[in-house]
């Protein structure tokens, strides 16, 4: 038996992931970089575009960050991850312009692509390395938890963190990545039967990156189900993510007190943090089955968002968040289930992208919908 086999302890490999979903979630700065931005005097517009350049850079480097990890192996991909968090805070600290800020961001969305799909392959693999690949769905709705409730404890800090004031707040922000650091290193990399990651070298780089790519494109090519799944997913996801969105705006209108708007935003994010209760029930049935339920339920979310009565709309953005997360996990699962180790960052990239493709025509839609 190969000596990182029997060193291998999930309950070690747990802990470090769990530890990571916490530092991922639990920014304060970054809950607020909205607010932190304009609070040192930037427009709306200049924040807006801000905000493109995150995306632009997300969407190119989203799948060649999931060759990476499937190439050079997911635990150098997640201290990669984790370094440019640190990176990005550290640049925000020292902006005094546009220049500073633009890079910080442009980072940040590096950090977020490295850490995308390598989270979810790292996690099924360790499970099948140690016979508890049954346990998968169980243990990312656990994780899934950790992140949506960290998430939510820091938007719950926003007032908090404003009065530190913004460059405290991004040094806060760098010391949470830098305990997401030491959780990565302590990962153990899985072993993959079909690459030994740890043997690529600048030559043989090229050539990997390759195979990696034939290898996604022949299963894209070949497996019509794995395919389906990524498409509803991503259309599920797309339409409870925008109903989320354009409900704040119908939940600030109907608080009455001021006060009571953070904990009730804070409130609205809980839902996917939930979604462990509902994932057990979904996996039972056909996937198609379980998509129709939590679209036809989204769907109604969407219809009871477009009101003004106020426990109507807290409902909806709950349920939504439960639906989508649920679903996004079981998807996951079915997914791993399928795509072979050498290629499965990569192919969960593309299922990501394909969520960002669907955004991009349905977000004028559902804006001229809650009009």
């Amino acid at each position: 038996m190969p000596k990182n086999i029997r060193q291998f302890s999930l309950s070690r490999q747990k802990r470090a992931l769990l530890a990571l979903e916490w530092s991922v979630g639990f920014r304060p700065a970054g809950s607020v970089w909205v607010l932190l931005l304009a609070l040192r005097g930037f427009s709306l517009v200049e924040i807006g575009m801000a905000e493109g350049l995150f995306h632009v850079v997300s969407l190119c480097c989203e799948l060649p960050s999931g060759l990476l990890a499937d190439v050079l192996g997911r635990k150098r991909t997640l201290i990669a991850s984790q370094g440019m968090f640190l990176l990005s805070a550290l640049l925000m600290v020292l902006s005094v312009g546009w220049t500073g800020v633009y890079l910080s961001l442009a980072v940040l969305a590096l950090g977020y692509n490295l850490q995308s799909g390598t989270r979810e392959a790292i996690t099924y693999e360790s499970m099948l390395q140690a016979g508890q690949e049954a346990a998968y769905l169980k243990f990312s709705s656990l994780q899934n938890g950790v992140f949506r409730f960290s998430d939510g404890g820091a938007m719950l800090l926003a007032g908090v963190t404003v009065l530190l004031g913004w460059r405290t707040a991004y040094l806060l922000d760098a010391g949470i990545a830098l305990i997401g650091l030491t959780a990565a290193c302590c990962l153990t990399e899985p072993v993959c039967a079909d690459r030994d990651r740890t043997a690529v070298t600048p030559a043989s780089l090229p050539g990997a990156l390759r195979d990696t790519v034939r290898g996604a494109w022949e299963l894209l090519r070949t497996d019509g189900t794995a395919v389906r799944i990524m498409l509803v997913n991503a259309l599920v996801g797309a339409c409870a993510t925008l109903t989320r969105f354009f409900l704040q705006q119908r939940v600030e209108a109907a608080v009455t007190v001021p006060a009571l708007l953070g904990p009730a935003l804070f409130a609205l994010g809980l839902g996917g943090g939930l979604a462990g209760l509902l994932t057990g029930k979904l996996d039972r049935l056909p996937y198609g089955r379980a998509a129709a339920l939590t679209g036809c339920g989204v769907a109604v979310c969407a219809l009871a968002a477009r009101g003004s009565f106020l426990p109507a709309l807290m409902a909806s953005g709950l349920a939504a968040g439960l639906l989508d997360d649920a679903l996004q996990l079981v998807s996951d699962k079915r997914l791993n289930d399928r795509f072979p180790s050498a290629q499965r960052a990569t192919l969960v990239s593309v299922s990501s992208m394909a969520f960002s493709l669907v955004m991009i025509p349905l977000s004028p839609l559902f804006g001229l919908f809650f009009t």
